[in-house]
């Protein structure tokens, strides 16, 4: 892309910090991880949620006051036009609230309704992954420095196909997509319960990601770093739900009719 204009240069700076205070406030001994339900019998939120969302919102008004906000928990416009911060404070929040791997903190910043930042820190590792769009890196560290990451893919990475769907019941659309699976080519099949860490890691490691009925807090931050990764992003934008695939082309192309075919059925909005 060459030179970022400023205020994209001045906004990539910015979110390294906000990444590493999120980090802090997660992994704070003290942090209260107690969950309850907001929508669904798994659809949980923690104190810590929106404690970091309005850390996060804080600071975007303190530095960017002419920018929007769309959070995961206390919600916004989805504006596409100017820009806007898109940011879910912790995406896995039951891995997050029951103590297993698996959640993130996921920040995207979008010009126009163009992902220009993304920047996912990572909670159960303490790092914090960002890209600039355009730049062809990904810069990665914590609170000791940072250097640029090196995406790699291995054949059992390259085999693996994360599975993540914007609700946790094994429905027949869940079922469906699996099924429709076991009919192709060999692959091993991972569900996190994170999008966000789920992108991060086909970004670094290859495989590919199939998503259904997600929100776009969920994969924003996601997508830039999987695109500058070099990996092929297709996104099946259905207003309040996003339905994509991440990964190589030939993924894309292979599994593009398992979204179309059952994407159409997870058109509404979904809980949290």
């Amino acid at each position: 892309m060459g030179s970022a204009v400023e205020p994209e240069r001045v906004a990539f700076d910015a979110v390294r910090g906000w990444a590493l205070e999120s980090i802090r406030l997660a992994r704070d001994a003290s942090a209260d991880r107690e969950a309850t339900q907001k929508g669904d019998p798994y659809d949980v939120v923690t104190r810590m949620d929106g404690l970091i969302e309005r850390y996060l919102r804080d600071q975007v008004r303190a530095g960017f006051p002419d920018h929007g906000f769309l959070g995961e928990e206390e919600g916004g416009a989805d504006d596409r036009v100017g820009w806007q911060w898109v940011v879910d404070p912790i995406d896995g929040t039951l891995n997050y609230s029951t103590g297993m791997a698996g959640s993130a903190c996921s920040i995207a910043c979008r010009r126009d309704g163009e992902l220009v930042i993304g920047m996912i820190a990572d909670y159960t590792t303490g790092l914090a992954y960002r890209a600039l769009a355009g730049s062809g890196s990904i810069l990665v560290g914590d609170e000791r420095g940072e250097t640029q990451a090196i995406p790699s893919t291995s054949r059992a990475g390259a085999a693996r196909v994360f599975l993540e769907f914007g609700w946790e019941d094994l429905d027949p659309v869940t079922l469906g997509v699996m099924t429709a699976l076991s009919e192709l080519r060999l692959r091993v099949i991972r569900m996190i319960g994170g999008a966000a860490i789920a992108l991060l890691n086909v970004a670094m490691y290859g495989g590919c990601l199939l998503g259904i009925g997600l929100r776009i807090w969920d994969v924003a931050a996601g997508i830039v770093l999987a695109r500058e990764a070099g990996r092929t992003v297709r996104v099946w934008d259905r207003g309040s739900t996003i339905h994509l695939i991440v990964g190589t082309a030939e993924d894309v192309e292979e599994l593009s009719p398992i979204v179309e075919r059952f994407g159409a059925a997870r058109v509404a909005p979904v809980a949290g």
